[in-house]
């Protein structure tokens, strides 16, 4: 798939700051809603906008602080081959956002999404959301009284991820949807623990309803199964945690917390506001599962993911080698490798592992 730049004019190409070391890149349609993160003035950001653009009206993606792209790919495969085009991007800028173009956010909001990536250390981080957004997993519903909870799961929909992280992810996104990469992408890297954080104090909605848009359009014309793509990322693993594990994070007062107060807070955060989140059921379920978790997870700690000898990512060099592959051990009992592991479906409600 051929990108195709958009020039920037002459007002543009001053925008775009060379002190800033924080980029946004938006994967944006004609319905885009980027244009809000914008509006909040007189807010400073301290990051650039670049669009990677899949529509069809050009006028309406000039915002950008650095050259739009236009890409008819699905949004992976897009964002693939923009780094792999411009390469400098990765040295440019400490930290780079992937965020859709149906989300509402404030700038001062996507500033202090940054700052506490910085002040935190950490390697992958999203905004937490709010009560209005449309959802697939409860978790990621923003709890009052944090500042952030360390997960091991983050959502594709808005990650910002470290730049020296970010490039060793391109072989997973080189895919037809990367559906699944979101369950495996915060343990693929050495020493996960307290690396990946879902922001509490930093809140997105996102306004568009699930499973619609262009992206399923492209995969339907396509015949493409995005759950396909989910086994071969959970077969591919030895070790992947069941469920989606909460087991730390810090109070919005700055005190730390650890895994049962965290989880016991979470829980009865989640259980006063689900009746009025748009997955309720679901999020009554996460809510008494995070309660049973505070005391059967009480010991879990993140650790790298290890990659089956022979399977789709031990090919790609992602991941820690199998324990089989070098010592001759049996894989892991937490996801004995070749099963369907239903992670992706659990914490959404299907099931609830403890």
């Amino acid at each position: 798939m051929l990108q195709k730049p958009l020039s920037p004019t002459k007002f543009e190409a001053q925008r775009c700051s060379e002190s800033r070391r924080f980029l946004v890149l938006a994967r944006v349609g004609d319905k885009s809603l980027h244009k809000s993160w914008l509006t909040d003035a007189p807010v400073s950001r301290t990051w650039d906008l670049q669009l990677n653009a899949y529509g069809k009206n050009e006028s309406l993606f000039r915002d950008g602080d650095l050259p739009t792209v236009f890409d008819n790919g699905t949004k992976w495969d897009s964002i693939a081959r923009h780094f792999r085009a411009h390469p400098d991007l990765f040295d440019r800028y400490d930290y780079i956002m992937l965020p859709d173009d149906d989300l509402l956010m404030k700038a001062a909001d996507i500033n202090r999404l940054f700052e506490i990536a910085v002040e935190h250390d950490l390697t992958m981080a999203q905004p937490a959301l709010t009560l209005e957004s449309y959802l697939s997993y409860p978790i990621l519903l923003r709890m009052p009284g944090f500042r952030l909870r360390y997960s091991t799961f983050l959502e594709a929909m808005a990650c910002c991820i470290k730049s020296s992280y970010l490039r060793s992810l391109l072989p997973l996104f080189e895919r037809h949807s990367s559906w699944g990469t979101d369950l495996v992408w915060g343990l693929l890297m050495e020493n996960p623990a307290f690396r990946a954080a879902i922001v509490d104090e930093v809140p997105m909605t996102h306004t568009r309803p699930l499973y619609t848009g262009p992206l399923y359009d492209t995969l339907a014309e396509r015949r493409v199964d995005p759950r396909d793509e989910v086994r071969v990322f959970t077969a591919s693993f030895e070790n992947l945690p069941p469920g989606m594990q909460i087991y730390g994070g810090y109070l919005a007062n700055g005190r730390r917390v650890g895994p049962f107060e965290v989880r016991i807070r979470n829980a009865i955060g989640l259980l006063n506001i689900a009746g009025r989140s748009k997955l309720r059921f679901n999020s009554y379920r996460m809510g008494f599962a995070l309660l049973m978790r505070a005391f059967t997870r009480l010991r879990y700690r993140p650790e790298q993911l290890r990659a089956v000898a022979g399977s789709a990512m031990a090919e790609l060099g992602l991941g820690a080698p199998s324990l089989s592959s070098v010592f001759g051990m049996a894989p892991s009992e937490t996801t004995p490798s070749g099963r369907w592991h239903p992670s992706s479906e659990m914490d959404g409600g299907n099931s609830i592992a403890t």
